[in-house]
């Protein structure tokens, strides 16, 4: 019996896609213990890692927003970019980066994927949209399951006040990307995701690169070879690729697709740290992880 063509490109596109949205997934994941591993290796500070990412990674999105064709950007299209580099790249980077001096990368990752909850109450607070009982169900989830793994993170751990510290901050990275989201949903559809990531993120580049000289000296860019290392695969593996393979499977498969072959992301982020770095796997931990997983699916199924 001959297969339906249609049928059967149908499936390649979503075979193709899936494998975009996995292998982004695994990108993202991996950014956690690249960033761990470099400060296991020389006594490096965040600012100067996240300096030598954007360094390396900046001229992918500088020709991402040039090839990227679009209408003319008004003075205010440019206000509201350098917003929304401000939030979502420059300050979600900087608090993620500073957060892992402190924690684990498991707990890292359970916390930052809690941004779609994060999202769906700051349109309630801003814009008036309400909020489904489902989806406080959803939320109280996840923060269940941030709070398992969160308790691990503190049994594990010689420094409790480290471990609260470092959650917060990379609590204020969920939060700024959350309004970096909210924020460019009313703008991308006209700009474009790519001239619209091409320009933020080159954007970012620009603070980051200010914050580095106004707190560093330059030579601290001059860093061991192993660094270097680092950077450039948090650069290529952990930035710029997933972000044009997220871009691809969105456009195979859809958003929702998307969030449900991206949700293994946390889930790798534990075993590549018990497997790169020693970070403990517990049965608490996991059960954490599976409620935030559980709630993050509610939110985004709506």
């Amino acid at each position: 019996m001959a297969t339906d063509p249609g049928r059967q490109a149908e499936r390649r596109q979503v075979w193709i896609g899936s494998v975009c949205a996995a292998l982004a997934a695994l990108g993202f994941a991996a950014k956690a213990i690249l960033i761990k591993k470099a400060y296991q290796l020389a006594p490096v500070d965040s600012t100067t890692v996240l300096a030598l990412r954007v360094l390396v990674s900046l001229p992918a999105f500088l020709v991402m927003a040039w090839l990227a064709k679009g209408e003319k950007l008004s003075g205010r299209d440019w206000a509201i970019l350098v917003w929304l580099g401000a939030n979502g790249y420059y300050l979600a980077s900087f608090f993620d980066f500073w957060g892992l001096q402190y924690i684990t990368a498991a707990l890292e990752r359970v916390i930052l994927f809690t941004y779609p909850g994060i999202v769906l109450l700051l349109n309630a607070v801003w814009f008036g949209k309400k909020v489904k009982p489902v989806e406080f169900a959803a939320l109280g989830l996840a923060w269940l399951g941030i709070g398992f793994v969160f308790y691990t993170d503190l049994m594990h751990s010689e420094q409790p006040a480290g471990v609260m510290k470092g959650a917060l901050l990379v609590l204020g990275s969920a939060v700024t990307y959350a309004i970096y989201l909210v924020g460019s949903a009313k703008i991308v559809g006209r700009i474009g995701s790519a001239r619209l990531t091409g320009i933020v993120v080159s954007v970012a580049a620009g603070f980051i690169s200010m914050h580095f000289l106004l707190t560093h000296p330059v030579q601290d860019l001059v860093q061991p070879p192993p660094i270097y290392g680092v950077a450039l695969a948090l650069a290529v593996f952990s930035t710029v690729l997933p972000i044009f393979l997220t871009s691809e499977a969105l456009r195979r498969i859809g958003a929702n697709r998307m969030a449900i072959v991206g949700s293994v992301g946390p889930v790798l982020t534990i075993w590549l740290g018990y497997w790169i770095l020693g970070e403990p796997v517990t049965g608490v931990q996991l059960a954490g992880t599976g409620l935030v997983l559980l709630g993050v699916g509610l939110v985004s199924r709506g």
